[in-house]
């Protein structure tokens, strides 16, 4: 310890020399501070570039290395993160030091990433820009390998410097079971007992820690997912009749075996709707060919899977899959589409993905579906299906469209069941549309909505009184 100590005394202080700034670049520091905004390149609803950030590109592009590192000595904070950015793009050898000096000092900053306002270390702030260089600038393979060398180091600083918080666990996460630092996450471990610490000492899949593993209880059970041992599998039955978190729900699907296949059927049968979501959560991320039908069952029964099972099954059981999707479509309730692992966006492909596979192996099904689901089904959900009556001509939901479209509905749903029930071209159900429309006008003739309205019914030679 006494070498790690003095390896952080080192690395804790920057070797600056004094240097003079000239004016224009201390024009645009003190424009920075006087904002006192540290501001992403994209921020607001809008996403705008800033005249704040603006500020930051031509300090980065203007300022010699010399000038930032002094005015990493500035006073203002927002000025110290930004310079650190600027380091960071300039590829300065050094970033350890600066990120060091930010743990010493712990300074912070107001800052906006999109629209989140929030105040924040610089620390935190430099290891981002550092960590996601290749979101920020243009990067040749040397580039790359000089910022994976740097991440290393600069999770080495943050290890060693031993502050929970974001930055730790993020090093945490990154150590990847890098054996010079066994002898440290065993002691982050050992001294936090925190679900990273134990995960990060997980991975290097020592049998010499199973039982410490064990003394953790509960808190182990992340850890035991990563490193699924036979020897944790008592451990982990003791808990079967009173446990039921995402945790414990991964560290028994993890052994992927037929033990595990039974218990988690077991757990099946006595979760509530919010655990069958964790369930099948731990299922999926834990996947594999013996989870198939319990999967397929959630889905019938609770409506909820995520896309990328859902192209899994699509790949390895076509047939059988459409079979499952469809029951799940004709049952009632909500879907629950998850959206795991930062698959932000994915929810709403699932359907479609669900749909092509019914039509090319259950095809008898799909008129019941589309009826079914036009009763009830919202937004991107209602789109989907009225996409597939669309194509397949399904005249048969034409009653269901019609009376959906006299009740309360968004203009985003009326125009797509509007149009819908236009393509069949069929003047009785037109002069029933018109009449609906005209009375439920309040509901779409507003906003931008009239417009697209007008230009449909134009396209279509409809007229609304």
């Amino acid at each position: 310890m006494k070498q790690t100590f003095l390896i952080i005394l080192t690395l804790l202080t920057l070797h600056l020399e004094a240097q003079e700034i000239r004016p224009e670049i201390n024009s645009l520091a003190k424009k920075i501070a006087k904002y006192n905004q540290l501001e992403s390149e994209h921020v607001g609803i809008a996403g705008e570039t800033t005249v704040q950030y603006r500020n930051f590109i031509e300090l980065r592009d203007k300022a010699t290395m010399a000038e930032l590192l002094e005015l990493l000595k500035y006073e203002n904070s927002v000025v110290k993160g930004y310079t650190s950015w600027a380091l960071a793009d300039r590829m300065y050898p050094r970033l350890t030091d600066i990120l060091a000096d930010f743990l010493t000092k712990g300074d912070s900053a107001t800052t906006q990433h999109g629209c989140i306002v929030s105040e924040d270390d610089l620390a935190s702030e430099f290891y981002s820009r550092v960590f996601y260089q290749y979101s920020h600038n243009k990067l040749t393979e040397t580039d790359s390998l000089f910022f994976q060398s740097q991440i290393q180091q600069l999770d080495s600083v943050i290890l060693y410097a031993g502050k929970d918080g974001y930055l730790l666990n993020k090093a945490l996460s990154n150590n990847n079971g890098n054996p010079k630092n066994y002898e440290r996450i065993k002691e982050l471990a050992v001294n936090n007992n925190n679900k990273y610490s134990l995960v990060a000492l997980s991975k290097y899949r020592n049998q010499n820690d199973i039982s410490f593993f064990m003394e953790q209880g509960k808190n182990s059970f992340l850890a035991v997912s990563v490193f699924p041992d036979y020897k944790f599998w008592d451990f982990l039955l003791g808990y079967r009749f009173n446990e039921k978190s995402l945790d414990y729900f991964l560290a028994v699907s993890s052994f992927k075996n037929d033990s595990a296949t039974e218990l988690l059927n077991e757990f099946y049968g006595s979760c509530n709707n919010t655990q069958i979501k964790k369930l099948d959560e731990a299922l999926i991320k834990n996947y594999c060919i013996p989870y198939q039908d319990l999967i397929l069952k959630i889905w019938e029964n609770y409506k909820t899977i995520d896309y990328t099972i859902t192209q899994s099954l699509i790949t390895e059981c076509p047939e059988k899959a459409s079979l499952s999707f469809a029951k799940g479509l004709l049952k009632d309730g909500k879907y629950n589409f998850l959206e795991l692992d930062y698959n932000y966006g994915t929810k709403d492909s699932i359907l479609p993905l669900m749909f092509d596979n019914i039509v090319t192996f259950k095809p008898s099904l799909l008129n019941d579906i589309c009826i079914k689901n036009i009763e009830n089904s919202k937004f991107m959900e209602l789109s989907t299906i009225l996409n597939i009556v669309e194509a397949n001509q399904i005249n048969e939901t034409i009653p269901g469209i019609l009376d959906r479209l006299s009740k309360k509905n968004y203009p985003f749903e009326i125009f797509h069941l509007t149009e819908t029930l236009l393509s069949f071209d069929n003047s009785d159900t037109n002069m029933q549309l018109v009449k609906i429309l005209e009375t439920n006008r309040s509901d779409w003739d507003r906003g931008n909505w009239s417009e697209h309205f007008r230009e449909l019914f134009k396209e279509k030679n409809i007229e609304i009184e």
